[in-house]
């Protein structure tokens, strides 16, 4: 069986700033409007297979911690983040933004891409929620705006 929540309907959303260094069209500072889908995966017990109301409330505080922010990952070879004085200086090959430290949260990824977003928001969800022995794997989508998106799925058998 398998439980689904739409971000779009459910507002599981934010809206975020981000780059990706080595995509031509990608690599310029711009938005998107972010929504999240998951499904989950296992057998009911008693009628049910897992709570809505606490996987929402989880995604939703990942969401808040993004909404309105630039993306900056933590793990990439591909720019270097300088902290200084309450504003951040990111370089990539002949660009350079500096911005006030409070517009950026940093995340543990390589790129900000959909891709690894999904990753991300399956490894909190995965660390912040004791799933129960009934639910098997988790799927959770990054929509960079309705239609387009990324999706990681993930065992949760023994953890």
């Amino acid at each position: 069986m398998m439980l689904e929540i739409d971000g779009w309907k459910v507002n599981m959303k934010f809206a975020a700033a981000h780059f990706i260094p080595s995509h031509h069209k990608c690599s310029r500072l711009h938005g998107h409007d972010y929504a999240l889908r998951i499904r989950v995966f296992g057998e009911p017990t008693e009628g049910i297979l897992y709570d809505f109301v606490e996987l929402k409330k989880e995604a939703r505080k990942i969401c808040d911690a993004l909404d309105h922010h630039l993306l900056v990952p933590r793990n990439s070879d591909a720019m270097e983040v300088i902290r200084e004085q309450e504003k951040v200086k990111i370089k990539f090959g002949d660009k350079e933004y500096t911005v006030p430290e409070e517009d950026v949260v940093y995340i543990d990824v390589s790129l900000p891409s959909a891709e690894e977003l999904a990753s991300y928001f399956a490894r909190r969800l995965r660390e912040s929620i004791k799933f129960p022995e009934n639910v098997k794997g988790l799927e959770v989508c990054i929509d960079e705006g309705p239609g387009q998106g990324a999706c990681e799925y993930i065992e949760l058998g023994d953890v």
